[in-house]
Order: C-alpha cells, then sequence, then structure tokens
C-alpha cells in the first residue's frame, strides 16, 4: 500500500543488531534533541512532549528529533491482543512532520532492542549512537527491558551520561479530561468521536486501500468505499458523520458505517463511507477517513428496503451536521 510519507523531515529507520551496535538507513546527526515515546495518537499530550525537545533544540542550536518505535511495543508483546492503535507510522511521521520536527528516528521494536536493560538503551542508544543532546519524555514513559527504566531514571541517565532531560506531567484539558492514548480508546469505545477529536486535536483517521465489497450498497442508491480496519482499534460499531482525504488532496463530506452489516449477515469488521455528491471509482487508491461525529450504533434490519430509510436518515443528519 502506497502512503503519503512526510517531505520536510528527515525519517531514518534504526534496528538494533544481536551484538547491540546499531543499524541506520541514513546518516544520523549529533546532538540532536529529542522527544522520546510510542506517540500513537501524537495526541495534545504527545505534542507538549515534542514542543518541549523542539524547544531544547533552539536553545542549544541544535536539530529537533522524535524517537518512536514500529511496531508499537504493545504489539511485540501482545501478538494475539486486540487491535489498539490509533495511528499508523506514516500518520505518526505526518503529525511529527506538522510540528516541525526536523528528524523522526523509527526504532524497530524487537528482541534485540527489547533485551537492552534501561541503563544499556540510555548510553547505547541515546549517548553513543544517537549522540543527543536532550530528551523530552511523559511523565509515565517506560524503557529498557521489561520496561524497567521510568522517567526518574532518564533524568538519572542524562545527569550521567551528558544529555539533559524535560519530563512533561500528566497533561489534561481545560475540563480536566486527560490527554492521554488510553482516554482516546476510552472515547471511541464509547463512541463520542467529539471527545476524542478534544484531546488528539484533530479528528481519529483510518488509513487504508479501498477495496472492492459486495457492492450491495449501490443496489440502493448508497455506493460506498470500503476500508479494512486492520491493526486500528475498533471503535463503538455505528454510523458516524465523516470526512474522506483523498490522494489528490480533496476532502469529501460524509457518512460511514463501521460494523459488521449484520442486515446483509456480514462477519468481516469495515469501514463503510458513503461520500456525498461523489461516484468516481477510487478502488485501490488510499484514502483517509476521519470519525467526526456519531449518530447511531449499528443496527440490524428487517429488510433492505427498511435498511435504505434508516440510511437515508442517517445521510440526511450528516448533511445537516456540515450545514451547521
Amino acid at each position: 500500500m502506497t502512503v503519503l510519507l512526510p517531505r520536510f523531515i528527515k525519517v531514518i529507520t534504526l534496528g538494533v543488531a544481536a551484538d547491540h551496535s546499531l543499524e541506520a538507513d541514513a546518516p544520523l546527526p549529533v546532538g540532536a534533541s529529542a522527544a522520546i515515546g510510542s506517540f500513537d495518537g501524537v495526541h495534545i499530550g504527545h505534542q507538549h512532549v515534542i514542543e518541549s525537545a523542539i524547544r531544547a533544540a533552539k536553545t542549544k542550536g541544535m536539530p529537533s528529533a522524535v524517537i518512536c518505535f514500529d511496531p508499537h511495543p504493545q504489539s511485540f508483546f501482545h501478538k494475539d491482543g486486540k487491535a489498539f492503535r490509533l495511528m499508523q507510522l506514516s500518520q505518526q511521521l505526518r503529525a511529527f512532520e506538522a510540528l516541525g520536527v526536523d528528524y523522526a528516528f523509527a526504532l524497530t521494536f524487537d528482541a534485540h532492542l527489547s533485551s537492552l536493560s534501561a541503563e544499556d538503551f540510555a548510553r547505547l542508544i541515546l549517548r553513543d549512537y544517537l549522540k543527543l543532546s536532550h530528551v523530552s519524555a511523559g511523565f509515565d514513559f517506560q524503557f529498557g527491558k521489561r520496561g524497567g527504566g521510568h522517567a526518574k531514571d532518564l533524568v538519572a541517565f542524562g545527569d550521567q551520561l551528558g544529555f539533559t532531560t524535560d519530563i512533561l506531567p500528566c497533561q489534561t484539558d481545560a475540563e480536566g479530561h486527560k490527554l492521554s492514548s488510553s482516554a482516546v480508546r476510552d472515547a471511541l469505545l464509547a463512541g463520542d468521536a467529539s471527545l476524542a477529536t478534544e484531546i488528539l486535536g484533530r479528528p481519529q483517521a483510518y488509513l487504508g486501500e479501498v477495496i472492492h465489497g459486495a457492492k450491495q450498497g449501490r443496489t440502493i442508491d448508497f455506493p460506498t468505499l470500503n476500508l479494512t480496519l486492520g491493526d486500528y482499534l475498533r471503535p463503538r460499531y455505528g454510523i458516524y458523520v465523516t470526512q474522506t482525504a483523498l490522494p489528490d488532496g480533496r476532502v469529501i463530506n460524509g457518512v460511514s458505517n463501521i460494523g459488521v452489516r449484520p442486515t446483509v449477515g456480514g462477519d468481516i469488521e469495515l469501514l463503510e463511507t458513503y461520500l456525498f455528491d461523489f461516484r468516481e471509482e477510487v478502488y485501490g487508491q488510499v484514502v483517509e477517513t476521519r470519525l467526526l461525529d456519531f449518530i447511531r450504533p449499528e443496527a440490524k434490519f428487517n429488510s433492505f428496503d427498511e435498511m435504505k430509510i434508516a440510511i437515508q436518515g442517517d445521510a440526511a443528519k450528516a448533511r445537516a451536521y456540515f450545514q451547521a
């Protein structure tokens, strides 16, 4: 699947070899100021951590960077667990770019990296290999084997190894909502797309290649773009007001169903989107659908006619949302 990658930051993929040496696919800068974390969602709390690293970089006259992990550590340790991701790596990279970061270091999270002790991670990765001048992290950041290192340990290692640190406290919004990836997931599981947007600073977005479906929507005058959900967290099944970004930059309003389509006996989770006033063929293209508001839960109808009436009502509510 071809996706749009950043153009204005340098993305460097890094891997730890069996002998604990570091393999990089491009030359590394010296003295960068880096934010470090999983950064799934790049929500407002994450943005504050990254902005801290950017400020330190400007103060020191050094480049800024973000260190993230691919795959997410939770995916590595719980390979058979439920899908939970809020973002694909390409989406994270574009979010880093939008914040004005110079470099993104994507560390391959595997058995070699996970075997490093917290001290070895700080010494080998942060000092010896990346040669960082500063590290910013959230209060709950953990690193090293079995998550043995915590934020306070990062500060101590920084003092010993010669890089400055900034540990940001738990972030909340004006209403007291915790700005965290888990809070975003809780909001999406409840179908609260608006709250998820507030925490993220942007709508939750699903990126994927448009696939062929059963084309049953065409029979009731509601053709849809279909995406599989992959590693993404499954939000509450139901109907959402959405916008979909096309590869050419157009953003089209629409209404989407997320679920298994019980009326037609579906058993595969899909994101199906009806784009308003749009009749182009986009199979095989990569699009990004953003959740704006929740309309109703997914339902099983007694007939196609009954389902069509419900979808007409959903579309009318979505159009009214945009008109408002």
